[in-house]
């Protein structure tokens, strides 16, 4: 009996140190595993890196200055005529965009709103309906308009005492508005763009409202 007793607690004994080692080595397989795992998270995990730029496909891989001179002809080997006439409608809609933010940032220099952080820059990207592009204007352009934009800004401050103006527009003022419109069909002409009176009449409604007469 006793022999019998003594094979049955070896049996066991076997079994259940058969089963530690196989629970040990499930834990082992199961924490090496969950480490594998996590290092394959993290090194998928995104890094704060700056969101690659999508640019516009449909101009044919140009922008910033490479548009303009394009556009200009100041360089003819960039882009074919065909493909420049595919441009251009898409363009005024970009450098349309693109004005308003120029203007605005002479506002805010002029209104010390961000100013510090208001670089002198003569390219801003803009959004279109398939992507990003960089519209470039000269260095002189860019002035021009900042200046613009300060005398917005002055306009409504001369106007803000005697309304209450809580909005970002105001009623023209006949020689600014003008001068926008001058100098914004003077630069789609330069760029051999259509419609830029359209153009500028769709910057000045950035900034103003429209009077109605009676």
């Amino acid at each position: 009996m006793i022999p019998v007793l003594l094979t049955i607690t070896v049996t066991i004994g076997v079994i259940l140190i058969g089963l530690l080692f196989f629970v040990v080595g499930k834990l082992n397989w199961l924490e090496t595993a969950t480490n594998s795992l996590l290092t394959k998270i993290d090194i998928a995990a995104p890094k704060e890196k700056p969101q690659e730029i999508q640019f516009d496909p449909y101009f044919y891989g140009l922008t910033g200055q490479d548009l303009w001179k394009c556009l200009t002809r100041e360089d003819v080997t960039q882009a074919t005529p065909l493909e420049l006439d595919e441009i251009r409608p898409r363009y005024g809609i970009a450098l349309l965009k693109a004005l308003v933010k120029f203007i605005q940032d002479g506002i805010d220099i002029a209104n010390n709103v961000n100013a510090e952080n208001t670089l002198f820059e003569c390219e801003k990207l803009v959004f279109t309906s398939r992507g990003q592009i960089g519209v470039w204007l000269p260095a002189n352009r860019v002035e021009n308009l900042r200046v613009m934009g300060s005398k917005i800004s002055n306009e409504r401050k001369k106007i803000s005492d005697t309304k209450n103006n809580e909005g970002l527009k105001v009623t023209p003022s006949d020689s600014i508005k003008k001068e926008i419109e001058s100098e914004i069909i003077d630069l789609s002409n330069t760029l051999s763009l259509r419609h830029g009176d359209e153009i500028a009449s769709d910057v000045t409604k950035a900034f103003f409202t429209e009077t109605v007469s009676s």
